[in-house]
């Protein structure tokens, strides 16, 4: 539908039609006439006919329309939506006008928007097979594309164009709907790009890494981000070439061997995110010199840093071997309380989880945990590791212990909240190879506060580890099933637990689902009437257990049968695909 028929039937059905906010040289007439649009889209339509011809229609109008159309701000996200809906030959078209039109858009905020939208239909035509017509369409759109993006050499101030345009070129498209502002159904398409596309993108990192001040540049903040995207995007692309801008950055700004700049660098938000990149980046070498130049000696200023502690976290996930993390660790072990007390959890999750990838290590920083949380001496404490980790208290705060006294006020609280990170750290330390002081404390915990970490959002994550864990043994999985025998039913009403309950029928053997079965078949009512208990309900199969142990039993010897077969014929599929690939 044109503009003039919109028009006539807006004015018969609404004469006074609110006023909306207009650029000076946008009439409030075409204003109101892509609100209209965006109202009609949000209807939807009859049938696929209707709804191409009204985008034709509305296309044609588009590209006649002023380029500040493109600019007003009440017309950002009607013109994404129809950007994503564009065809081949309406994106050429649009990409025509904004090509001509770069300099100026680029210099209008909003607009942007508009632009990485158009600019995403690129990706959208370039995967898949295509026929003869549909070629020669792409070949134009690609040839209008990499035109703009030779407008975009050196740019580094234009960050979410130049991002864009880089991913298209690469290949490797993954946009934050979210981040950037724009209401696009897909933000994310990997394919392989035309040789064109590569030799532009090598083009514009050669571009940006040979402007003669990128470091003035970076510690204005102006061009830290665009680096930020472009390292992950090389590496993929050419790893080789990555690591050579990336030793070519850290030289000309003095990172690599001058701790202050690198300290500054990195005690800034833009800039901890630039070093982030780097270090997920960069090569062994670079990030041993890295390490040992700047890093070592340092870790803990880092750690309690409100932005650094983020670098930090990379460089322990990058450790290349245990010498290399064993060092890390050493530097940081006695200073965990300092760590948590500034509530960066995140190194302390790291170091967990890369000791656990390393093997390494383990007990130590489990022995280190305890001392952080006043639980390792007297020995008697060590049993209250879990809800401490858990709920990131020490001893003394959990218990109410006042100074100068040694008896609690209460000798056993109630388990509070579960904090997300110390719940990420207890999983970790259940898969290390002796996970003994979590698993004891865990079985000293009253069935009442297991039930409260099973039917938590956070702590139930702990309950499906200890389960799922091959650390574990089945002893104490054996033993855990015994302690929560009483609370079995208020777990299985839970939107968490219910969820608890069915991953340990699923890890268990038959002797511990009798057991888990028999007290779940003394509240058959209860579970069969509540919306998670009844799956539970019928998962378990209680109401055949309490008809007919026999026939309940034989059932799960089948299914358990079954499962082992139907997992001896993966593990066959998967070792015959294993010796293929070698």
């Amino acid at each position: 539908m044109l503009k003039e028929d919109m028009d006539k039937k807006e004015k018969k059905a609404n004469p006074k039609a609110h006023k909306r906010l207009i650029d000076k040289n946008v009439n409030e007439e075409t204003v109101n006439y892509y609100v209209r649009i965006a109202a009609t889209l949000d209807e939807g339509f009859e049938g696929d006919e209707d709804r191409e011809l009204f985008l034709r229609n509305v296309f044609i109008q588009l590209e006649k329309e002023d380029i500040h159309v493109f600019m007003h701000p009440s017309l950002q996200d009607v013109l994404v939506k129809l950007t994503e809906l564009s065809n081949v030959e309406q994106t050429i078209k649009l990409l025509q006008i904004l090509k001509d039109n770069t300099a100026e858009l680029l210099n209008d905020g909003k607009a942007r928007k508009v632009m990485c939208s158009l600019l995403l239909q690129v990706a959208e035509f370039s995967g898949g097979e295509k026929s003869k017509e549909q070629q020669e369409h792409l070949e134009e759109l690609q040839e209008v594309f990499l035109e703009i993006c030779q407008s975009l050499k050196r740019d580094v101030e234009n960050v979410l164009v130049v991002k864009t345009v880089l991913q298209v070129l690469s290949g490797h498209v993954n946009m934050s709907a979210k981040d950037i502002g724009m209401k696009r159904n897909k933000t994310t398409w990997n394919y392989t790009p035309p040789t064109e596309f590569i030799q532009t993108f090598h083009e514009m990192c050669e571009e940006i890494f040979s402007l003669d001040d990128i470091q003035e540049k970076v510690e204005h903040n102006k061009a830290s981000m665009v680096l930020t995207h472009v390292f992950p995007l090389l590496h993929k692309v050419d790893t080789p070439t990555c690591h050579k801008f990336i030793r070519k950055y850290l030289t000309l700004s003095g990172v690599l061997t001058d701790h202050e700049k690198f300290q500054w660098l990195v005690s800034d938000s833009r800039g901890s995110f630039l070093m982030q990149a780097i270090i997920e980046c960069c090569s062994d070498e670079i990030y041993t010199e890295l390490y040992s130049s700047v890093c070592k000696g340092h870790l803990l200023s880092l750690a309690v840093h409100p932005q650094a502690n983020f670098v930090l976290e990379s460089l322990i996930k990058g450790a290349k071997d245990k010498e290399q993390f064993e060092e890390i660790f050493v530097e940081l072990k006695e200073n965990f309380e300092d760590i948590l007390a500034f509530n960066h959890l995140r190194v302390i999750t790291s170091l967990a989880k890369a000791a656990c990838q390393l093997k390494t290590c383990q007990m130590k920083l489990v022995k280190h945990l305890l001392r952080a949380f006043h639980c390792f001496e007297p020995e008697d404490r060590q049993i209250m590791f879990v809800p401490l980790l858990a709920t990131l208290t020490t001893y003394e705060v959990y218990f109410g212990i006042e100074e100068g006294s040694d008896k609690p006020e209460n000798e056993n609280p109630t388990l509070g909240k579960v904090n997300i990170h110390g719940s990420l750290i207890l999983q970790t330390l259940l898969e290390f190879k002796n996970p003994k002081y979590v698993v004891n404390s865990l079985l000293h915990m009253t069935p009442k506060n297991l039930q409260c970490l099973a039917c938590d959002p956070s702590g139930s994550h702990i309950m499906e580890v200890y389960f799922k864990s091959t650390t574990v043994t089945e002893k104490n999985k054996a033993a855990m099933v015994d302690k929560l025998q009483d609370v079995l039913q208020d777990i299985a009403c839970s939107s968490c637990g219910s969820w608890i309950i069915e991953t340990m029928w699923t890890e268990l053997p038959l002797p511990q689902k009798t057991v888990i079965v028999k007290a779940l078949a003394k509240h058959d009512r209860r579970l069969a009437g509540d919306q998670y208990g009844r799956f539970i309900h019928r998962h378990c199969g209680v109401s055949t257990y309490i008809n007919s142990v026999r026939n309940w039993t034989q059932m799960q010897t089948s299914s358990q049968k079954k499962r082992k077969m139907f997992e001896d014929i993966l593990q066959t599929s998967g070792t015959k695909t294993k010796k293929k690939k070698e």
